[in-house]
C-alpha cells in the first residue's frame, strides 16, 4: 500500500482484467448466426437454414397462399442452393421441400379436392393420364387425414433415391403403394415428374404471381423479431 492506495502485482492486475472481461461478456446477449437467420410471415417464423435428411437446405423464398379471399398457408420453398427462376428450380439436383404452414382449418375432402384440381390444371392431358395412379394415391392419402388446422406444418419433399414424401407435423403420411408401379417401399412416390408438376402449382405459369415471386426469392421477407434456433430434422 502506498499513500493509502493498494498496489497490485502484475499477476493480480492481469487476473482482475480477465475477471472483468468475463463478467462483461456474460452481460452481452448472445447473438448467434442461427438467431439472426430467421424471417417471419403472417406471424410464422421461418428458418433460413434447415437440415433435412442430413443435408443443409436454404430458404429460397416464401409467400402467403390464398384460396379465394382466405389465407390458406404460408408456403416456403427450401433448396440446396438458391434459385430465382422456375426452370432453375426444376433442374436443380438434390432435396427440394415445399413447406406449408397452415393458417386455417381444412377438411380431408377439401384437401384432396384442391390437390387433384391443381394437379390437373398444372399438367398436360398426357401427363395427367400417365400419373393417374400416383394422383389417386396422393388423393387417397390426403382423404385419410381428417383435417389440418392452424399451426400445422406440412412438408412435401423430393428426396433423390427415395421419392416424393409427405410429413404432417413430423409424422410421415402413409401411402398404399402396393399396387403402384415403381413405388418405393418407404411410403414415397418414386416419380420425379409428379413432384415437378407439384412444384408447378407454386412456381409454374399458372401459379399466382405473388406466390411465385415470393417462393423464387424475388420478394424481400421481414426478419423475425424473436430469433430462433436452426431447425434440424435428421430423420425428416
Amino acid at each position: 500500500m502506498q499513500d493509502g492506495r493498494i498496489v497490485l502485482t502484475p499477476f493480480e492486475q492481469q487476473r482482475r482484467q480477465m475477471m472483468a472481461a468475463a463478467m462483461a461478456a456474460a452481460l452481452v446477449p448472445l447473438a448467434t448466426p442461427a438467431e439472426a437467420a430467421t424471417v417471419e410471415l403472417e406471424g410464422v417464423p421461418l428458418e433460413e437454414t434447415i437440415t433435412a435428411y442430413g443435408q443443409k437446405l436454404v430458404l429460397n423464398g416464401a409467400a402467403v397462399r390464398k384460396r379465394g379471399y382466405f389465407k390458406a398457408d404460408v408456403t416456403a420453398l427450401y433448396l440446396p442452393e438458391k434459385r430465382t427462376t422456375p426452370d432453375a428450380v426444376f433442374k436443380l439436383n438434390g432435396i427440394r421441400r415445399i413447406q406449408l404452414n397452415i393458417l386455417r382449418e381444412f377438411t380431408s375432402s377439401t384437401i384432396s379436392r384442391i390437390f387433384i384440381s391443381d394437379f390437373k390444371q398444372n399438367s398436360t392431358d398426357a401427363e395427367f393420364k400417365q400419373l393417374i395412379n400416383e394422383i389417386s394415391q396422393v388423393g387417397a392419402a390426403y382423404s385419410a387425414v381428417k383435417r389440418v388446422s392452424k399451426g400445422d406444418v406440412v412438408n412435401l419433399d423430393w428426396v433423390p433415391g427415395k421419392g416424393w414424401m409427405c410429413y404432417i407435423n413430423g409424422k410421415q403420411l402413409m401411402l398404399d403403394t402396393s399396387a403402384m408401379p415403381g413405388a418405393a417401399s418407404n411410403n414415397a412416390i418414386n416419380s420425379e415428374l409428379a413432384y415437378q408438376i407439384y412444384l408447378r402449382m407454386y412456381i409454374g405459369p399458372a401459379a399466382p404471381e405473388e406466390l411465385r415471386n415470393g417462393l423464387l426469392g424475388l420478394t424481400r421477407l421481414p426478419k423475425s423479431s424473436g430469433g430462433g434456433k436452426e431447425a434440424k430434422d435428421a430423420d425428416v
